[in-house]
């Protein structure tokens, strides 16, 4: 018994770094930050990009199912406009007073003895200030989020990755100069699947998000992990399955139904210990804290 126990606490545990999205999988759906945020992103369309509002539910729709984002749709297709400006639309009049802090996640979070980051898409003063309302802000080690993989303003589509660092170094968004409508036609994309053209390919997008395999694959160079290694906690399905075709270990939130490339289901955030136990058993207990006033401060160099 001596021996097992002894053998026991000298493997190594099974992940090295524990990785979650934000939105709707550290606080739930209920709490109408996505409700809002998907009417700010209506309003957006039809007030700064001139679309018509009868269009809207299905543009959105067609964007969000294609590109992962619909903002990553609308630079497809042919929109061009501020990140900056965008995101402080869609994200500013949030209603940020729905989330409160939570105490049990926290002594969750900081009772794992593994690196904690936060993978998003969402832009960076969201993910703080989102972070900030529930108390979790020293709970990670930092925050990969939209800036992190789209530091410079693309115009067009490149494959150039060169310049990318984690958020909380220099790497920013630049404001984009709008492009005259005429010299850029917008793609068509309802009019694309209503009549399909087999001679038509689907536009690209020059942002990189989530559910793109890309996008997961360069988090993971950023920070520097081993997907085989990595427990990735996501509320998206389709994210999940990305992530398992890159070798990541997954964990679906929002529901106790697994689904095919999810090793794990939870319906909240806080059956964490329940349902998969071994992160506690594997590791050495001790509470692990980022100090400093904001953990996307801290840029990753392990």
């Amino acid at each position: 018994m001596e021996y097992e126990d002894r053998f026991r606490h000298n493997q190594r545990p099974k992940y090295d770094c524990l990785l979650f999205d934000l939105d709707d999988t550290l606080y739930p759906l209920s709490s109408g930050i996505a409700k809002a945020c998907g009417q700010n992103i209506k309003d957006y369309m039809v007030e700064k990009l001139g679309i018509e509002r009868s269009k809207i539910v299905e543009l959105s729709n067609l964007l969000y199912k294609n590109y992962g984002t619909t903002m990553a749709g609308l630079r497809a297709i042919g929109y061009d406009f501020d990140y900056d400006e965008y995101h402080s639309f869609v994200h500013g009049r949030l209603p940020y007073e729905n989330l409160k802090p939570d105490p049990v996640l926290r002594n969750l979070l900081l009772s794992l003895p593994y690196r904690k980051l936060i993978f998003t898409n969402s832009d960076r003063v969201h993910a703080v200030k989102a972070l900030s309302r529930l108390g979790l802000e020293d709970c990670f080690e930092g925050i990969i989020c939209f800036e992190t993989l789209n530091p410079f303003h693309k115009s067009s589509v490149s494959d150039d990755e060169d310049d990318i660092e984690f958020v909380g170094g220099s790497g920013t968004t630049n404001p984009t100069t709008k492009k005259d409508a005429s010299s850029f036609p917008i793609f068509d994309i309802i009019g694309h699947f209503a009549q399909p053209n087999p001679n038509t390919v689907l536009p690209k997008t020059p942002i990189i998000c989530k559910p793109s395999e890309n996008a997961i694959e360069l988090a993971l160079k950023i920070a520097n992990l081993n997907p085989q290694r990595t427990l990735f906690f996501e509320d998206s399905v389709r994210n999940i399955q990305a992530g398992k075709r890159v070798g990541l270990h997954s964990v679906l939130v929002g529901t106790s139904q697994r689904i095919k490339g999810a090793d794990y289901a939870l319906e909240s955030i806080h059956n964490l210990r329940e349902a998969v136990p071994e992160l506690w058993e594997d590791g050495i207990k001790s509470e692990v804290a980022y100090p400093g006033k904001l953990a996307v401060e801290t840029s990753v160099s392990a």
